[in-house]
């Protein structure tokens, strides 16, 4: 119950504080943003896609959305493009951080106020955007690796064994944050737990299942628990297990975002725990931060959406359904 409270706590402070937050002037009404993003295909992307044009228009900003497919070069391009239409502001989902950073430059060059959402690329150059909102993903990961412990220990498993993690794409900021986040912190407080290997999931269930297909085989028995840095290649772990004849229930598994097929298999059984980012809170935050932009409002450099730890005890507390299309 200790979790479910503080959650809830955590939670009703961060809900006050954006009431008071979004209590704004209309200075944005009628402002042309460009919102350069992620492409459809990606789940938790189709429910932000959806949600920001619904909340941008809520607020009267005349927002264009232009997607790609996780395709760095794209999007310098189409950086680029709208430059060129003259916006009175971008909002930037960046595919890749390092890879965007001389297209930011041009951004800034034109003079055209620059937000980020979703992905922070490194913070020293923070000079290039007005404000990133968006997942804190180191801190994501150091407390799956929080969750992981928890997960051993109330399985009545000692903390030591071989753990295996299903990471993002390989470079990307956000991969390179969450595994950060997860290694220091289970090596800081779980020092017999040891990282046998990592395969990247892309983001992706299928890829997932085989990435974590090729680790079941390599360690086996030896895999006490398994990170997913997202529920969607947690159930690839789970497909992947299954083929194996490995039981998911004798080990720690963890996945990230408190999304759909993460709550099912918490309910299951079969994840111990995810750490929530929800699509619906990255779009309000970003709506938010372009009001503010445009009210004059003190904008620090980053605004984090809430990361409590969810488990069965409260995962209907916290993992809200995501609205269909």
């Amino acid at each position: 119950m200790t979790l479910i409270r503080s959650t809830l706590g955590a939670l009703l402070a961060g809900s006050l504080l954006a009431t008071a937050s979004f209590a704004a002037d209309n200075a944005q009404k009628g402002k042309k943003v460009i919102f350069l993003g992620a492409d459809d295909i990606c789940e938790y992307c189709a429910v932000y896609n959806d949600q920001i044009r619904k909340m941008a228009a809520e607020k009267g900003i005349d927002l264009e959305v232009v997607t790609n497919k996780f395709d760095a070069a794209q999007q310098a391009t189409q950086v680029d493009q709208a430059i060129a239409k003259k916006p009175d502001a971008i909002l930037m989902w960046t595919i890749d951080g390092t890879a965007l950073f001389p297209a930011m430059r041009k951004i800034q060059r034109a003079d055209i106020p620059l937000l980020l959402t979703d992905v922070q690329p490194d913070q020293a150059r923070e000079d290039l955007w007005a404000q990133y909102t968006g997942g804190n993903y180191e801190e994501q990961g150091s407390k799956s690796a929080q969750l992981l412990v928890q997960a051993l220990e109330a399985k009545g498993k000692p903390l030591e064994g071989g753990v295996i993690m299903i990471t993002g794409i390989v470079g990307q900021a956000q991969t390179i944050s969450m595994t950060k986040g997860f290694t220091e912190t289970l090596a800081k407080i779980a020092p017999k737990l040891e990282i046998l290997g990592a395969q990247p999931g892309n983001w992706d269930t299928g890829t997932s299942t085989q990435a974590a297909a090729g680790l079941f085989t390599k360690y086996g028995d030896k895999i006490v628990g398994v990170y997913a840095a997202e529920d969607i290649m947690m159930q690839g772990v789970l497909i992947a297990a299954e083929r194996a004849g490995l039981d998911p229930k004798t080990m720690a598994m963890i996945g990230g975002g408190c999304e759909p097929v993460g709550i099912k298999n918490i309910k299951a059984g079969l994840q111990y725990g995810t750490v929530l980012q929800s699509p619906l809170d990255e779009a309000q935050y970003a709506v938010q931060s372009i009001v503010d932009l445009f009210n004059g409002a003190d904008m620090p450099k980053s605004v984090y959406v809430p990361h409590p730890m969810v488990t069965a005890e409260n995962v209907d507390a916290v993992c809200k359904p995501w609205p269909s299309k």
